[in-house]
C-alpha cells in the first residue's frame, strides 16, 4: 500500500506509523477480508506512474475519481467526502467574499497555480479546464512548496481542502492572516475519496474490498 505524505489524510506521525482520515477506513477493510496493510511512502507522482505501468498489484488511497485514472487503474467505493473546496490566496487578492468559482476563474486576470496531475474533483476540474492555459500555472512541486508560490506572488490562489488550509500554511512556515480563505458557494461538498488499484488486483478482491468498505452514505 503505497501513499505521500498529505496531512490529515494520510501522513507519518510523530511515532512513526502511518495515519490519517482514509487511513483508518483502509486498513479496517482489508482487515475485514484478511489481507493486512504494509505501507510504503513513495511520491505522489511516481505512485500514479507506477499504477500505470501495472507491473503488479498495488494500492494507493485517498484519491480523486477522474476519467484518466479510470483508463488505467480501478477505484474502491468511497472511503471518505471531503468539504467543499476553497481558493487560498494573497491577503490583498482583489475579489470579493463570496464569489463563486465559476466567476472567479471566469476572469482574465485571474491567475491560478495547480499541482502538476493533481485533481481538484470534477466540479472544478471542468472550471479549470475552461481556462486560458496562461492563466493556470502546473508545477510539480508539493502543495507546502505552492503556499509559498502564492505568498510570494508567483500568482494569485491554490484550490485546496478545507481540511488542509491550516496545515499547508504552518507547513509552508507562513501565517493564515498573510492570506485569504475564499469560500465558494457554488462548489459543493460532493467530492470523494478512493482506493486507487493497479488493473493486475484480481476482480474477486476488488469486489471483497468494496463489500468490506459498503455502500452507506459517507
Amino acid at each position: 500500500m503505497q501513499y505521500y505524505e498529505r496531512k490529515p489524510f494520510h501522513y507519518t506521525s510523530e511515532t512513526g506509523k502511518v495515519v490519517g482520515l482514509v487511513v483508518a477506513p483502509t486498513e479496517q477493510a482489508f482487515a475485514k477480508i484478511g489481507i493486512p496493510v504494509k505501507w510504503q511512502l513513495v511520491p505522489a507522482n511516481r505512485i500514479l506512474d507506477t499504477l500505470k505501468r501495472d507491473e503488479s498489484p498495488l494500492c494507493s488511497p485517498g484519491w480523486y475519481k477522474n476519467p484518466e485514472r479510470m483508463e488505467y487503474a480501478q477505484f474502491s467505493e468511497p472511503i471518505y467526502r471531503d468539504k467543499p473546496l476553497v481558493g487560498l490566496g494573497n491577503a490583498d487578492f482583489p475579489v470579493k467574499q463570496g464569489i463563486t468559482a465559476k466567476e472567479l476563474f471566469a476572469r482574465p486576470e485571474t491567475r491560478l497555480l495547480i499541482k502538476q496531475n493533481f485533481s481538484q474533483g470534477a466540479y472544478m476540474d471542468k472550471i479549470i479546464a475552461g481556462m486560458p492555459t496562461a492563466q493556470v500555472q502546473a508545477v510539480p512541486v508539493d502543495v507546502t512548496n505552492l503556499v509559498q508560490m502564492i505568498h510570494a506572488r508567483r500568482a494569485d490562489l491554490i484550490v485546496t481542502t478545507q481540511e488542509e488550509v491550516e496545515i499547508y500554511v504552518e507547513q509552508a512556515a507562513l501565517k493564515l492572516k498573510d492570506f485569504r480563505v475564499l469560500v465558494f458557494p457554488d462548489v459543493p461538498a460532493v467530492e470523494k475519496r478512493y482506493i486507487l488499484c493497479s488493473k493486475s488486483v484480481p476482480a474477486s478482491l476488488m469486489a471483497k474490498l468494496n463489500k468490506a468498505i459498503g455502500t452507506k452514505p459517507l
